[in-house]
């Protein structure tokens, strides 16, 4: 059962001659605040507990204010706001279940917000992608994890070597970088979801339109830096394939006979006898698909030979399958 919980004002985020949705905290947890009906000289608001993911996947425009109401399973309070006292009321549960009336209406975005928040720049550079031949559906959410998962690779790096992102941002970087295990596949799968949260809130991709004939587009929003560097490792990638791939099958054959691949990378000592091959074999790889700030990349698993060589083997099978799709003529950069 939920207790009375005192909660500091942030911001209005919809103003409309008085505060219609507010912006709370109660200690580390987002509240989002709905005014719903009150008597005179009451301004009574129905609130939400909000995760810190579903406030980004709200703050992103992913899911719309009645989704943070009705679907995840949080504690809900109301508060009258004339109460607050030096920007903190006093909340009270409610246990019932919320009636439809106190409920914001379907498809209310954080676009239509009166307030800009602080927090909420968004990308500035659109990506036109040519898009032709046949596709399904699962072939173009195929394509767009791919293509998504090398640019928030790249990101990310860019993101920690840059001197203007704020300490606690790149602190998340790398925890990200070094928590991860690196072994089996699903360590792999959870580094590259865990990736768009990190990154700095201005070079996200947003995708913004889809026009598909034949040939169509797709245009999708972000960081220009990133994009034309995510299109120049795609374009080496095609023309390099073949030294590529023999590249990868040595250093993969490699980890997989000396037992690596299914090595915890905390686990590996860099005092092992294959520490400087699997090191110059990892880079060597890099370097020739052009990856750059190598030397970051290093920084970000501390040096760490083995998950150094097992990052840039997973960006390979991705950027391996990414390229199919131009290769195959369904995609092409403008």
């Amino acid at each position: 059962m939920a207790h009375r919980r005192s909660a500091t004002y942030v911001r209005t985020l919809v103003y409309m001659d008085e505060p219609h949705l507010i912006l709370m905290k109660t200690f580390k947890t987002h509240v989002v605040a709905l005014a719903i009906p009150s008597p005179p000289d009451e301004a009574w608001f129905i609130a939400t507990t909000v995760s810190s993911r579903e406030m980004e996947a709200y703050r992103d425009g992913h899911v719309d204010l009645r989704y943070l109401f009705t679907y995840p399973i949080r504690s809900i309070y109301t508060f009258d706001l004339m109460k607050m006292v030096d920007n903190k009321v006093m909340m009270e549960p409610f246990e019932d279940h919320v009636p439809e009336q106190y409920l914001p209406s379907p498809r209310f975005f954080s676009s239509s917000h009166t307030d800009d928040e602080e927090d909420t720049v968004g990308p500035t550079h659109i990506q036109s992608l040519v898009v032709d031949g046949e596709w399904d559906m699962p072939d173009f959410g195929q394509f767009y994890s791919l293509y998504s998962d090398v640019y928030y690779f790249l990101s990310a790096v860019h993101a920690f070597a840059d001197e203007s992102v704020e300490i606690e941002k790149k602190k998340t970087i790398k925890q990200t970088f070094v928590h991860t295990p690196f072994k089996g596949g699903f360590s792999y799968v959870h580094f590259y979801t865990a990736l768009p949260a990190i990154v700095p809130r201005n070079e996200r991709l947003r995708m913004d339109k889809i026009k598909y004939e034949s040939p169509g587009y797709v245009d999708v929003s972000g960081d220009s830096e990133t994009f034309a560097e995510t299109e120049s490792i795609i374009l080496s990638f095609l023309n390099n394939r073949a030294p590529l791939r023999e590249l990868y099958n040595t250093l993969h054959s490699f980890l997989s006979k000396k037992r690596y691949l299914v090595m915890a990378a905390e686990e590996f000592s860099e005092n092992a006898p294959a520490s400087e091959y699997i090191n110059q074999a990892a880079a060597t790889r890099a370097e020739t698909r052009q990856i750059r700030n190598t030397e970051t990349v290093r920084s970000l698993v501390k040096n760490n030979p083995l998950a150094f060589a097992k990052i840039v083997l997973s960006l390979y099978r991705r950027l391996d399958e990414a390229s199919r799709f131009f290769a195959q003529g369904r995609v092409n950069f403008t």
